[in-house]
């Protein structure tokens, strides 16, 4: 069975999909265009104060980097193809509409990665109801709404890893992994960013892993790993003769320096307390938002305000939500392959300390590479209820965090916007005077 004929087997589900795409593709839209105007109005003033060498886009914000604006000198040990995506895209924005050409791409995308959140649940066997309203909790999360605006890789790497994942789910369910796929997901996966292809690989192994031929296991995943590493090895000569022999290799040893090692601290509970925070509840719930450094533009979460009561409870309730799916599906390869994200996320960023380095300027952005597994997670657990009453219950609590969700992100997508604007009439053009 085709990957489209494994999740696109049911009318029903894909006139459902299509209206999830629709109507999240104008949400980012129509939220984020405020964003886009003020951009466009205030170009001069805010490229005098952009830290992004002249980019299009000026914002900084979450410490994110709008990579896909720097052309074909983009690729990094970090993002190895990412000039692949970023020599033609910046070529296209800057010969038509700017950064409107991002908003549009990247909600398209983020809508997409949400309808592929709802397929995965749809044929993991959940019903209709839990389906939609996960996927659509995942939809209108912070992190969905911000990577639709900034032109960031975050966009494209989440879509890739949830797209991955939906592949292995096709896999699983039909005992089947095909070499040139998967060891193409791998390609793909390191491409956009490096340490995704960890992600992947642990995926596939959980995916083929049985105890009871564990020899076929491993050669079928170590002959996917080699076939990806062939593939690699050619997409790295064709990028060196594309890209006037500069490869993602010319530099490694400055990117790991500068790039990789450079943001390596340890974790200190003193110091990096409300890491869980800004890693797990931030990108659902968007966090109050505050210039932290002028010299550099930067706004991000305000770390000297309480979290709102509301706040604790959406949070805390997905990821314990998210505990009980794993604790319940632990015996199984969907659910470890699932986990695989976010227990690689925490082995990164807190037991290694990836990002902890600008603590300061958020670890908000990291959350693309993990977040889904939440919401399958807990989708997972809210379907294994067999009580109807209990269910019933626990669905009516999904649909409040779902619409507190939204409408705190609402909110805070305009209070942020007004922070921006305020900063930069009432602190960074005045630092000159």
């Amino acid at each position: 069975m085709t990957f489209n004929n494994y999740f696109f087997r049911d009318r029903k589900d894909n006139y459902t999909a299509l209206f999830l795409w629709i109507i999240f593709c104008l949400f980012y839209i129509f939220l984020n265009m405020p964003y886009v105007q003020y951009i466009k109005d205030n170009a001069e003033m805010l490229g005098t104060y952009s830290p992004f060498y002249g980019a299009p886009f000026p914002l900084n914000l979450f410490n994110f980097d709008p990579s896909m604006e720097y052309g074909k000198q983009a690729a990094t040990i970090i993002h190895p193809f990412i000039n692949f995506l970023t020599a033609p895209l910046t070529y296209l924005s800057s010969h038509s509409i700017g950064n409107m050409l991002y908003l549009l791409l990247q909600s398209g995308i983020n809508a997409l990665t949400t309808t592929i959140v709802y397929f995965m649940l749809r044929r993991s066997g959940s019903d209709i109801s839990v389906s939609l309203l996960f996927s659509a909790f995942f939809g209108v999360s912070s992190y969905s709404i911000f990577t639709s605006l900034i032109p960031d890789s975050y966009s494209y790497a989440q879509f890739v890893i949830v797209l991955s994942a939906a592949y292995l789910q096709k896999c699983r369910a039909e005992q089947s992994f095909s070499i040139i796929p998967n060891a193409s997901f791998t390609l793909i996966n390191l491409g956009i960013t490096s340490t995704n292809v960890v992600t992947f690989a642990g995926a596939l192994f959980f995916s083929l892993f049985d105890l009871r031929s564990k020899k076929t296991t491993f050669r079928r995943f170590m002959t996917i790993m080699i076939s990806a590493l062939l593939m690699i090895i050619g997409f790295t000569a064709l990028q060196y003769v594309l890209f006037s022999g500069k490869t993602w290799l010319s530099n490694v040893f400055g990117g790991l320096s500068n790039g990789a090692l450079g943001y390596v601290t340890p974790f200190s509970f003193a110091h990096h307390a409300k890491a869980f925070y800004m890693l797990v509840v931030s990108p659902v719930l968007t966090p109050d938002v505050a210039l932290i450094d002028p010299g550099i533009v930067a706004f991000a979460t305000d770390l000297s305000k309480p979290y709102p009561f509301y706040v604790h409870i959406v949070g805390i309730g997905l990821f314990l939500l998210a505990v009980l799916g794993f604790i319940k599906g632990i015996k199984t390869r969907e659910t470890w392959a699932i986990a695989t994200y976010i227990l690689f996320a925490f082995v990164l960023h807190i037991v290694v300390g990836f990002g902890l380095t600008t603590f300061q300027y958020d670890l908000y952005l990291y959350a693309g590479h993990y977040l889904f597994a939440f919401f399958i997670l807990a989708a997972g657990f809210i379907s294994s209820i067999r009580n109807v009453t209990v269910k019933r219950v626990m669905l009516g609590v999904i649909a409040l965090f779902l619409l507190t969700t939204l409408a705190n992100n609402i909110v805070k997508q305009n209070a942020t916007l007004d922070i921006i604007q305020s900063s930069y009439t009432d602190v960074i053009t005045q630092q000159d005077k």
